[in-house]
């Protein structure tokens, strides 16, 4: 299944920190199960986003949470379909 996970800054006085955060997202190994497909910074309503695959929901939310744990970003995960699939 695939996932987007968009997240939104939770203490501005770290925003100079976000950047490395993001990077180093970028490079950890995700749990087994999960690949994350890309991280990325945004500009607009929310500050970052990650897309990953995962077998399940269950396993989604344990990866997410992990992320939570942090505590930097206030998260959202969604489901995702290709369109392909429709």
């Amino acid at each position: 299944m695939l996932f987007l996970t968009l997240m939104t800054l939770m203490r501005p006085e770290k925003a100079g920190e976000q950047r490395a955060l993001l990077k180093r997202l970028a490079t950890v190994t995700p749990p087994p199960g999960i690949k994350v497909l890309g991280v990325y910074l945004l500009f607009g309503r929310f500050n970052a986003a990650i897309v990953f695959e995962a077998p399940d929901l269950k396993m989604a939310e344990n990866f997410t949470l992990k992320i939570v744990g942090l505590g930097l970003y206030r998260m959202e995960t969604l489901p995702a379909i290709d369109a392909r699939e429709l």
